[in-house]
């Protein structure tokens, strides 16, 4: 009984002259300073990890959180398909309050968590608990061969804190993995939260394969999505190397949540992990946001790729759900466009697609906020306005997350023990990334060029060296590349 009172390529572009548009205001706790457009990157969700350079991850000069841009200011009169790079920068700075939280957490106690995994995972769950604000409403639930409820969806005080913490010092380990019913149960749990609990999250922790019951990223995923309609999102831990990397990854990209992958050999790393994803929701500005692109008359918008989406208006125009944002966050979409009339582009700017943010403002009442841009651009058969008005940001962007596809293709290969095609694969993308650096102008997409050509060249050596490590050791290498993968694609 509920004992209560009453979240393959994504990319973002900077806005350029020919991306205007009015914008209704962020909150008032939410700081901004104007940036030049090509000096403000919008860089992926790290974690909670301030980027040393996150100065320049600010809102947009108008104050708005949403920016969007076409390839460039002009693009070739060849061109048919193009993409549209949708970002949005949430302002750093702390919210005077969070809402009230509901999490489900949902631990996987098979047999194979028995020893260091379980003790870790109950670690991490006391954390956790004890983190949380009174008020806050916490499930905590356990699957094996079957799932089940220790703790019922019960707000936290001083009393019933205490009963959680020692309900989680007795999960013990048995049996097979049965994901489905353990996320379908939390998922359940924090879909019927009271509407005074804004933000709802299943945090879920495996070290395994699901082998009881559905078990495909398809249908594991398919909760995911439900859960999001409901606010829900889910943050998945894969501990150790025997974890299925595809139904995490479906569990982020569904749900707009996150991915972590821990090795399991790190006591300490889970907790810690947990007290971040706190932090964060602590900093929350917005819940149940999503992006809204509209195509203009003569464009079709033809879908996105490694990002959820939900077609409206008969196909006309498509949703990217975003979930909860926090202070500092940074989401980015690249959705795919087609010119149905492309000769009223040439010589003439002309609006491609309206991009509006969309969002509950969790520091005034929940009320709706909607931010709006318009991207544009022009034909010519001039090749050097071409280049000259090419977007250094799409450029750079657009590589790192092709560069962070490669990274989970490689993670395959790595699986299947082809670790010469894993690095053909690597050396691909860092190639790809070295080369746009060298023709992108603007300094600071260079430099995040530069340094993600760097990141992968080191798992090019990480992985030339688990060519002859014990199995072990090549499967969590594996498993490290789709971690950063993900993580690149703002996962």
């Amino acid at each position: 009984m509920r004992n209560v009172a009453v979240f393959g390529i994504l990319a973002a572009f900077a806005i350029t002259a020919c991306a205007k548009g009015g914008a209704m205001p962020g909150p008032a706790t939410a700081k901004s300073s104007p940036v030049a457009s090509d000096a403000a990157i919008a860089a992926p969700d790290n974690g909670g990890k301030e980027p040393a350079d996150a100065k320049r991850y600010q809102a947009n000069p108008n104050g708005s959180w949403i920016g969007a841009s076409a390839e460039g200011e002009m693009m070739s009169m060849n061109t048919r398909e193009t993409f549209l790079g949708v970002w949005v920068d949430v302002p750093e700075g702390h919210p005077e309050m969070r809402p009230p939280m509901e999490i489900a957490l949902v631990v996987d106690t098979s047999g194979s968590m028995a020893g260091a995994k379980i003790e870790n995972a109950r670690a991490a769950a006391t954390t956790l608990v004890k983190n949380l604000k009174d008020g806050d409403i916490v499930a905590l639930d356990a699957f094996s061969d079957t799932a089940r409820t220790i703790v019922p969806p019960t707000r936290l005080d001083a009393n019933t804190r205490a009963d959680i913490l020692r309900a989680i010092a007795q999960l013990t380990p048995s049996g097979s993995t049965n994901m489905f019913e353990g996320l379908t149960l939390g998922e359940g749990q924090v879909a019927a939260a009271p509407p005074t609990h804004l933000l709802r999250r299943v945090v879920i922790i495996s070290d395994g394969m699901a082998n009881v019951g559905p078990s495909s990223p398809e249908s594991l995923g398919a909760i995911a999505e439900r859960g999001l309609r409901n606010r829900a999102q889910v943050t998945s831990i894969g501990v150790g190397a025997d974890y299925d990397e595809r139904t995490l990854n479906a569990l982020a990209v569904k749900s707009s949540g996150r991915l972590y992958h821990l090795n399991e050999s790190n006591a300490k790393e889970m907790a810690s992990l947990l007290k971040t994803e706190l932090d964060l929701l602590d900093k929350t500005m917005a819940s149940d946001a999503f992006v809204e692109v509209v195509a203009a008359p003569g464009v079709q918008v033809m879908g996105a790729e490694g990002v959820r989406i939900d077609w409206q208006e008969h196909g006309r125009s498509l949703r990217i759900p975003l979930g909860a944002l926090h202070a500092g966050q940074h989401r980015e979409a690249l959705v795919r466009v087609r010119l149905t009339d492309p000769m009223a582009f040439e010589g003439h700017t002309r609006s491609l697609a309206s991009v509006r943010l969309r969002f509950r403002d969790t520091q005034d009442s929940d009320v709706e906020r909607i931010q709006e841009v318009v991207a544009r651009t022009q034909l010519t058969n001039d090749n050097d306005l071409v280049m000259k008005n090419a977007n250094s940001r799409t450029k750079a962007i657009f590589a790192i997350q092709d560069s962070a596809r490669i990274q989970m293709q490689a993670a395959q290969s790595v699986n299947a023990g082809h670790f010469g095609a894993a690095d053909k694969e690597l050396e691909q993308a860092q190639n790809k990334l070295q080369e746009q650096a060298s023709a992108v102008t603007s300094a600071p997409e260079k430099k995040r060029l530069e340094d993600a050509a760097t990141r992968v060249g080191a798992a090019r050596r990480a992985t030339a060296g688990a060519a002859a490590a014990p199995k072990p050791a090549q499967m969590e290498q594996g498993k490290a590349l789709n971690a950063s993968g993900m993580k690149d694609s703002g996962f």
